[in-house]
Formats: C-alpha cells, structure tokens, sequence
C-alpha cells in the first residue's frame, strides 16, 4: 500500500494523521539525526510509523509503536505489511500503562509523541527514563491543542528542559 493510498483513505474517513507538513519536517529531523532506535506513542492505524520507517530504513531504523485502540492497532498492523515494512513493532498497549521498559530496547534515539494530548507530560515522565541527552523528541499538535497541555508545561517547567515550538502548518 502506498502512503498517498492511505492518507486517502484515513482523509474520508476522517481519522487523524500527520500532516503533509509534519511528514517534511520528519524527514529534515530523521535524516539529520539519523535514529536508530525510535518509540511512537499513539501510532493509530499505522501511517506515522510507515512514513518514519520509508526514512529511516537506509540506516536499519527500528521503531516500536504504541496504540490503545485495539482496532486502530489490528489495522495499523495490516497497513504495514501491506506496505511491506519490516522492523515496525506495535503494541496494543496504553503507552502510559505499559511495560515501556521491557518492550524498547534502550536508550531510545528518536521519540514521536500524537498520543492523548492531555497527558503529554505523563508520556515524557515515562520515556525520559529510556531516553539520553542526545534523544530527540518530537511532540505533535501543540499549538493546535495548547489549551490542552498544561501537564506538558508543567513537566517541561519542573524538569526545567528547553524546548522549541515550531508552527508547520
């Protein structure tokens, strides 16, 4: 299956992926950094992993996805066979409740946060233990959801972490 197939198909559907301009600001960060150990938590029906997988597979990138949707999972599943991917791990777990530790090899090289956006500060309690100085973390949706981020802030202000925020579309 083709990508362009498959943002067809979630469009009509209406289920949320990363946009057109997420997709190049990935492909900048994924080639830049060059990841090979990469976790995405909230995976859904697997377009996200299949789009980081075309970019990171030249170097044997590996990714583990979390999705709590058991349906969205069962289809991310068949997405990526179906665009013939391979080294795509996913999870039928909430990433917040799940055995993290044990499932990821670490340390973890790259990090795509498009979970539940109130609990983005619990999400970066939990990889930041699978993490190292020089993991790179990418949140979605913040400034579209900001309302909704206030555990984010408050982990970020806590743990006094800079960050950016970059408006891509």
């Amino acid at each position: 299956m083709e990508l362009k197939e498959l943002r067809k198909s979630c469009e009509s559907r209406k289920i949320p992926i990363i946009s057109p301009a997420t997709e190049v600001f990935l492909d900048k960060i994924l080639k830049k950094y060059k990841p090979k150990i990469c976790l995405e938590i909230w995976g859904a029906v697997g377009y996200s992993s299949i789009y980081i997988w075309w970019v990171i597979k030249t170097w044997r990138g590996k990714i583990t996805s979390f999705e709590v949707s058991y349906p969205a999972y069962q289809e991310g599943i068949q997405n990526t066979k179906a665009a013939n991917c391979y080294n795509i791990i996913s999870y039928p777990y909430d990433a917040l409740k799940a055995p993290i530790k044990k499932l990821v090899a670490g340390p973890i090289d790259f990090i795509f946060i498009d979970g539940q956006k109130n609990q983005y500060g619990k999400y970066l309690k939990i990889v930041e233990k699978l993490s190292s100085p020089q993991t790179v973390i990418i949140i979605d949706d913040v400034i579209k959801y900001h309302n909704k981020l206030s555990s984010l802030y408050r982990y970020l202000q806590k743990k006094q972490i800079k960050f950016k925020i970059l408006q891509l579309d």
